[in-house]
């Protein structure tokens, strides 16, 4: 009985480590291998995998004039870069695992701005977009999600296409994060 029941417990081990083995997220390579090639990443010990952690904030830092057309805007300020997807210096996300991401943007018009609009742009074609029309001497602000497969060398970015944001308290942010990979 003890023979049937190790034989039946090895078999299952076999069936487990197969498994696993055949998942997508498990890999044959050495994590010396897989960090070279794609960055930070978090060992998930249950699994022998590698899970990338992907993910970015930052704001315009200060209260600064930004006059339409820029694309992209800068946000300079980063308060958090993980596995260093996004550029300070240029405004613009680079994805090198692919996979979906989630992307977040803001907008507070200036005081004096009535007509204010913001474009996210994924390698250069309009996504979606944030529209803020009101009185001058109004707030009003405005955030906006999007969810896009992105393909390793793909670019995302934020647009001021016209009016003026106000950039104070980090006021004006653009987040992104990478929800799994494919």
């Amino acid at each position: 009985m003890l023979r049937m029941e190790k034989a039946i417990l090895m078999y299952l081990v076999l069936q487990l480590c197969l498994s696993w083995t055949s998942n997508s997220y498990c890999a044959a390579q050495t994590q010396t291998d897989k960090a070279q090639e794609k960055g930070t990443f978090e060992i998930c010990s249950s699994f022998a995998s590698l899970n990338p952690r992907i993910a970015f904030h930052a704001c315009v830092a200060g209260e600064k004039v930004l006059k339409p057309p820029l694309d992209p805007i800068v946000y300079d300020n980063v308060v958090l870069n993980n596995a260093d997807g996004y550029n300070k210096a240029t405004g613009v996300f680079s994805c090198t695992i692919p996979g979906v991401y989630v992307f977040t943007y803001s907008l507070l018009p200036a005081k004096d701005s009535t007509d204010t609009l913001l474009w996210l742009k994924k390698n250069g074609d309009k996504v979606n977009y944030i529209h803020s029309i009101s009185t001058a001497g109004n707030a009003q602000t405005a955030s906006l999600n999007a969810v896009l497969h992105l393909k390793a060398g793909d670019k995302v970015w934020v647009q001021l296409q016209q009016g003026g944001p106000w950039t104070g308290s980090n006021s004006l942010c653009f987040q992104g994060y990478q929800l799994f990979t494919d």
